[in-house]
C-alpha cells in the first residue's frame, strides 16, 4: 500500500511540474504579447497626434472639403439672450 502511495505521489509531483511549465510558458507568451501591444499602442498614439495637428486638419479641410478661412466681412456674431 505504501509503495502505491509513493508512486501516486511521484506521479502527482511530475504532473504538477508539467502543469507549472505549461502555465509559465503561457505567462511568458502573454507578457510578450502585452509588450507588443504596448509598442503598437505607442505607435498609434504617435500616428494620431501626427494626423490631428492643426496644420494637417487645415490642409485636409481645404483640399477634400473645399473649406476656406472666412474673411472678416463674412463673420457674424450671434449672441444668446435669456
Amino acid at each position: 500500500v505504501l509503495v502505491v502511495f509513493i508512486v501516486c505521489s511521484a506521479l502527482a509531483v511530475t504532473y504538477s511540474a508539467f502543469q507549472y511549465r505549461l502555465l509559465f510558458n503561457q505567462q511568458q507568451n502573454l507578457i510578450t504579447q502585452w509588450d507588443d501591444f504596448q509598442v503598437e499602442w505607442g505607435q498609434l498614439l504617435l500616428e494620431q497626434s501626427a494626423l490631428g495637428t492643426n496644420n494637417r486638419v487645415e490642409q485636409v479641410a481645404r483640399k477634400q472639403l473645399d473649406m476656406m478661412t472666412p474673411q472678416p466681412g463674412m463673420i457674424e456674431i450671434v449672441q444668446y439672450e435669456r
